[in-house]
């Protein structure tokens, strides 16, 4: 064989072994769900960083006990979650208020309250000022992180159970509170309350608030003393209150 030929197969062997060569795959790094928890329980707040740990695509940027060290927090980190307990020590911002502060200088921060208190006026009055999910702090540790990637995701997160009693409103009122995933402005809160009562429902339960008696607003309104009762106890009803000590005790965060 000659040495030309043995050149000429040398060079075409080189060449078939060049142009059968795969292209080299680049793995992508998939982005992970960032988030910040706010819980004033020390048990709480290292369950949840430890849980965190099992699930690859979380990664957890802080874990605060107080309002303050959110806020602080916040002016750096901006992470794509944010569960917040409703519920904090005596003397911190927290609830309604720390929602509406929050969502003040952040507009777009999806915010998973928790609580072990289902409330359904505390509930449907956070979703009117702007959350994305609910959960209660008794749920397992699964759903938890289950709620976090929904929210990440850009949809709402409302659990089963209590999405069953919360479907019982109408399609308006349903968008009033905040509990569908359209892209339609919020309403201010008042107007969002009384897409929730019906007229005479809200103006009995505005006057109550303003510290008149049912037969006061019976007489303002020329209704009888039972008539004024039965739209108190429909309104309170449908806002999931039970007590006036109940309804007194939200005045403030609902009717701002």
């Amino acid at each position: 064989m000659s040495t030309d030929y043995q050149g000429y197969r040398y060079h075409l062997n080189a060449l078939q072994k060049l142009m059968c060569v795969k292209p080299m795959k680049y793995s992508i790094i998939p982005t992970k769900i960032s988030v910040i928890l706010l819980d004033d329980h020390p048990m709480i707040r290292y369950s949840f960083e430890y849980m965190a740990c099992q699930h690859p695509d979380i990664v957890v940027l802080g874990c605060f006990s107080s309002s303050s060290e959110l806020m602080n927090s916040l002016l750096v980190e901006k992470p794509d979650v944010l569960v917040l307990d409703y519920i904090l020590n005596e003397g911190e911002l927290d609830g309604l208020s720390l929602i509406r502060k929050i969502l003040a200088h952040y507009p777009d921060m999806r915010i998973l309250m928790a609580s072990s208190v289902e409330t359904l006026a505390l509930i449907r009055a956070a979703f009117q000022l702007g959350v994305r999910g609910y959960i209660n702090k008794r749920e397992e540790s699964a759903n938890f992180f289950e709620a976090i990637r929904t929210l990440a995701a850009n949809k709402l997160y409302i659990p089963t159970d209590l999405d069953v009693e919360l479907s019982q409103l109408s399609g308006c009122k349903r968008r009033a509170a905040g509990l569908t995933n359209d892209d339609k402005p919020s309403l201010p809160m008042r107007e969002r309350l009384n897409l929730l009562l019906t007229p005479r429902e809200a103006e009995v339960i505005y006057c109550f608030l303003n510290g008149m008696t049912v037969l006061e607003i019976a007489k303002k309104l020329k209704r009888s003393r039972k008539t004024i009762s039965g739209h108190k106890q429909a309104g309170m009803k449908k806002l999931g209150i039970n007590s006036d000590p109940e309804l007194f005790k939200i005045h403030d965060e609902l009717f701002k």
